[in-house]
């Protein structure tokens, strides 16, 4: 599939205002968020399916409490806390990657790097994109809520790394629909 936008890294070479990224499913998507530093990752969660909670990990745990889910992750901080929609969240680098592998968003990644010129945008400092998640965490509410194709947690991170919200997941899954769904109606699904 040619150059992939995220590479692999530790927890002790994170830089405070890296992209940051985990896989799931074996590598089908990843998940993704901005390290705030002193162990922490801002990042966007989808809804919790048929609940309207946050999405459930490891690093979540079912309570006693009238609102059924809390999380286990003692520096765990979300807006939006009873949203359908998801909302932005802050937890530890364990918690975000939910026992998966740790990667880098590559900024200079060929593809990556000619969509950021293209929309005319570049990489923001490491304390702009900082302030930026935070800010989005504490309530600008300028980035909005998440939606899988429009505003999922990969625009999240290329929103607050170049301040234009784009997903190379997501476009991807655009083209591939684009390519096979011709074939799909001529087989009649």
């Amino acid at each position: 599939m040619g150059e992939q936008p995220c590479k692999e890294t530790s927890k002790d070479l994170l830089k405070k205002g890296d992209h940051i990224c985990s896989d799931r499913l074996n590598g089908i998507f990843y998940h993704h968020g901005i390290y705030f530093g002193h162990g922490l990752v801002i990042h966007l969660k989808g809804p919790r399916k048929g609940t309207g909670k946050f999405i459930s990990s490891s690093s979540a745990m079912k309570s006693s409490s009238s609102s059924g889910w809390k999380s286990a992750c003692p520096f765990s901080r979300q807006r939006f806390q009873n949203s359908i929609e998801g909302g932005i969240v802050i937890t530890c680098v364990d918690c975000f990657l939910d026992g998966h592998s740790l990667y880098v968003y590559d900024y200079k990644c060929s593809a990556v790097s000619w969509y950021v010129e293209e929309q005319m945008s570049s990489v923001k400092s490491p304390q702009d994109v900082v302030d930026l998640a935070y800010g989005e965490l504490y309530g600008n509410n300028i980035f909005g809520g998440y939606d899988l194709l429009d505003r999922n947690c990969e625009h999240f991170g290329t929103y607050c790394k170049t301040g234009v919200a784009f997903s190379m997941q997501s476009l991807w899954v655009r083209a591939t629909r684009k390519i096979i769904s011709p074939w799909l109606k001529h087989f009649g699904f």
